[in-house]
């Protein structure tokens, strides 16, 4: 199973746990048929708006990802809840891993490794966790009926209103009573996904713990940028070297549970100077490869030249301070000694 697999797997987790297999259903209809079958786009409507009132959900599912030469399994328990917390976890063979957001962090954690990211104030990405997909979208022909575990369910084939979009051949499979999503398939030509939800519970209660990051294993990065140097220095603890020679351009704050660091971009007649400050960056920089001794202002450093582009640095008392340009080793040295 390839890298894109395990993706995969992640993708639907997601997929599953806020409701966008019920989402996208066609604007315009007043409600179900009284009489006889609904229509397909009926049934996806509905089913959009069972979970498009929940304020809550949970659930598990089992998914499979199968191609012509292999197949993997993971289980997937999932929650959801208004206005944009998330959680998953993921359990297949060979690993396990978490991850979701509480509408603040997002983040994932795995057997060996963490993730966790600040989200900005008001994210253009972050939806409504019952309604991610715009209207419109998809369009549903209904195939007929069929049992799913002993329950009676509509099948869907589900086709983009885009013509001109590849997309895989899509399946679902939704409830005639309560429209619940009981299952879905894709299948791209060469991979083939079956998401079988297990259980689904609406509006029950959720700790909102449920949603946080575990504190002591997910390494959250913040990232702020200012627009004048004063703004940047007023920020961090550490004293930032401006570079007078260029119109100071911007200033990139990030910081870490372990480290944090400045990167000032500047503009020198019309080339692009990066001033770095940093803590905890020696540990990094200690194994890097073809460096160059050079000094600057009888200070010892390291030069780097790859490419187009020339890396000097220097750490004193665990603050790493370099210069990167486009130019070569010479031409950085003189900026850093300009600094």
């Amino acid at each position: 199973m390839t890298a894109d697999t395990g993706r995969r797997l992640a993708i639907v987790a997601v997929f599953v746990t806020i409701g966008l297999l019920a989402a996208g259903a066609v604007a315009g209809v007043s409600g179900l048929s009284q009489m006889g079958q609904p229509s397909g786009d009926e049934v996806l409507d509905g089913a959009e708006q069972r979970y498009d009132a929940a304020e809550t959900i949970t659930g598990t599912a089992t998914v499979t990802v199968a191609n012509d030469s292999a197949s993997t399994t993971a289980t997937v328990e999932y929650a959801a809840a208004e206005p944009n917390k998330t959680w998953a976890a993921v359990t297949s063979e060979d690993r396990s891993y978490e991850m979701g957001t509480n509408g603040t962090v997002v983040w994932a954690v795995g057997e060996n490794k963490s993730y966790g990211r600040e989200l900005p104030e008001d994210p253009a990405v972050m939806n409504d966790t019952t309604d991610p997909v715009p209207e419109e979208n998809v369009t549903a022909t209904l195939r007929g009926t069929a049992e799913v575990d002993g329950e009676s369910t509509y099948v869907l084939d589900l086709e983009p209103t885009n013509e001109s979009l590849d997309a895989p051949n899509t399946t679902l499979w939704v409830d005639t009573e309560d429209y619940r999503v009981h299952k879905l398939t894709t299948d791209d030509g060469t991979n083939r996904t079956e998401v079988v939800v297990e259980e689904t519970k609406f509006n029950v209660s959720i700790d909102d713990s449920q949603f946080a990051p575990p504190a002591d294993r997910v390494a959250v990065t913040t990232t702020e940028t200012y627009d004048t140097y004063d703004a940047a220095q007023s920020a961090t603890d550490l004293d930032l070297p401006a570079y007078e020679a260029g119109a100071f351009e911007e200033a990139r704050y990030i910081s870490r549970p372990e480290s944090t660091a400045v990167a000032q971009q500047y503009d020198a007649g019309g080339e692009n100077v990066t001033v770095l400050t940093a803590t905890g960056a020696s540990s990094y920089l200690d194994d890097a490869d073809n460096g160059t001794a050079v000094q600057v202002n009888g200070q010892n450093a390291t030069a780097i030249e790859r490419d187009d582009s020339a890396v000097v640095y220097w750490t004193e008392d665990d603050v790493t301070t370099g210069v990167v340009i486009e130019g070569t080793t010479e031409e950085a040295v003189a900026v850093a000694e300009g600094l």
